[in-house]
């Protein structure tokens, strides 16, 4: 197995998108589950930090002290089964692919489009490892319609810290109540009692473990950011690939028309007057002031339209195999552009891939840009990670956490950026502080926010994990004996808590 302990080579393996840093003594770089296997036996009491391609904002692939386990080499299609069923998106699968953790979501994808084959989770980064979406419960736009990671993997091979392994295939080991008893390929019994503890009432939540009576456990080790084991291989539904696509993003003057149209499309999916809505996504006037700022400097979106002045704007895609369907909902929405506020001739629209691509290229311009703004604060105040919140809240409560939000921003006059999964109630509100007392007084008004959100029945965490960076907002959520319950879960799996150790607990 290839290692590295150079200091200057290391250097990428140190930090994320959190641009948060730490240290480590050497990397290694397993190719198979035999090498992961061989490493755990062979050192059973070094601390140990897994990656997968960085993309994280939360800080929970940065390493502190020991050795990173770095899975970009366990990057293959290990093979697709036999195809079944419709495979029509949303509806039963038409096959599943078995991958390595290390897989690129974008090579991923690569490989499907030659099979004429769809896999639904959408995160905004697509240079995000299979494994590392798994382990946080990622997300992204999509999951307005088909809802997060966890509801696509099949099965999961995991390797725990002492060697052994586990193979949890949903359907198969549940719980009982809160109790579950599992058992490693080797016939080593693991049993236990889950937390009694309260999920937040969201569809994107990862705050913690995921933990419901009578269970399916593989869905305690997605979203457990790595501290339970070490994740060798993943089966995921596939669904057939859609004939066609459709995407608009549509600007309005006021934040109050955005919302008004918003509430429009989702009481149109839910009377089902229109195609089924795949992502609706926000932008408000702060972020596309920097993403203007960043195109005229000629950063980002070279080949695209200008982003227009003081505007808001609302993202939507839908895709079919019957084009007239489109025609019909593209005609739907006009009609809804229009009585919220905004003008359908001012909208982009996007009809086939190529179009559609720039659309993703504007939606992925909003965290390139606030990243950028972090990455020059940093250089004179290094000790500042990026201060984004993942916050989502029932249905129902849009409005009132909008209100929340904007008060507590004009109240401290922050600069800022709101955009994200407003289809979910799951806005990222994005502070981007001059110097280190801003900095404090925003993390210290997220606290806040959280607080409210917790008695919303909200989540503070949607799919970012709690990585190293947001352990103190768990306590909005638990109480400190529910977070001792989840923390005594770990120690059953990694008892001297060797793997991600920073993650979720202190």
């Amino acid at each position: 197995m290839k290692k590295i302990t150079d200091e200057s080579l290391m250097t990428d393996y140190l930090r994320d998108e959190s641009r948060k840093a730490g240290n480590v003594e050497e990397v290694l770089f397993p190719e198979s589950e035999e090498d992961v296997l061989d490493l755990l036996r062979r050192e059973p009491r070094l601390l140990l930090t897994t990656q997968g391609s960085r993309t994280g904002v939360t800080a929970g692939c940065v390493p502190y002290g020991g050795a990173v386990i770095s899975m970009e080499r366990m990057n293959r299609i290990i093979k697709f089964t036999e195809e079944r069923g419709s495979g029509e998106p949303g509806a039963e699968p038409v096959c599943t692919a078995v991958v390595q953790p290390g897989l690129a979501l974008q090579v991923f994808r690569e490989e499907l489009f030659k099979r004429n084959l769809f896999f639904t989770p959408d995160p905004t980064e697509t240079s995000a490892s299979i494994g590392g979406m798994i382990s946080c419960n990622s997300s992204g736009a999509r999951s307005y319609r088909y809802g997060a990671v966890r509801r696509h993997v099949r099965s999961i091979r995991v390797a725990l810290r002492n060697g052994e392994m586990l193979k949890l295939t949903r359907g198969v080991e549940k719980a009982r109540g809160l109790d579950f008893s599992l058992k490693t390929e080797s016939g080593s019994e693991i049993s236990g009692r889950l937390p009694d503890v309260k999920m937040p009432d969201v569809s994107k939540h990862t705050a913690g473990y995921y933990i419901r009576p009578d269970m399916d456990m593989i869905d305690l080790f997605i979203g457990s950011e790595g501290t339970l084991g070490v994740i060798t291989e993943a089966e995921l539904d596939l669904y057939r690939a859609p004939g066609n696509t459709w995407g608009c993003v549509a600007f309005f003057e006021k934040e109050e028309q955005a919302l008004s149209f918003v509430e429009a499309v989702r009481a149109a999916d839910a009377d089902g007057i229109m195609l089924q809505t795949e992502a609706i996504e926000y932008f408000d006037r702060d972020t596309l002031d920097l993403i203007r700022a960043d195109q005229r400097e000629g950063t980002v979106l070279q080949e695209s339209k200008t982003v227009p002045a003081g505007k808001c704007a609302v993202y939507i895609e839908h895709i079919s195999e019957d084009r007239s369907e489109l025609e019909r909902t593209y005609e739907a929405v006009k009609e809804m552009v229009k009585d919220a506020g905004g003008s359908p001739e001012d909208s982009w629209v996007a009809v086939g891939i190529v179009q559609f691509e720039k659309l993703k290229e504007f939606r992925h311009a909003a965290p390139v840009c606030v990243n950028h703004r972090i990455a020059e604060i940093r250089k004179e105040y290094p000790e500042i990670t990026k201060l984004g919140t993942d916050m989502s809240v029932p249905d129902g409560k849009l409005r009132e956490i909008m209100s929340v939000y904007r008060d507590g921003l004009r109240s401290g006059a922050f600069r800022s950026a709101v955009f994200g999964h407003i289809g979910n109630n799951h806005l990222h509100v994005n502070i981007i502080p001059r110097d280190m007392d801003e900095y404090s007084r925003g993390k210290e008004m997220y606290t806040g926010w959280a607080e409210k959100i917790a008695e919303m029945g909200g989540s503070v965490s949607a799919e970012h994990g709690i990585g190293k960076l947001k352990k103190w907002l768990l306590s909005e959520l638990y109480t400190p004996e529910q977070l001792d319950e989840m923390r005594s879960i770990k120690k059953l799996f990694d008892p001297n808590e060797l793997l991600d150790r920073g993650n979720v607990f202190e």
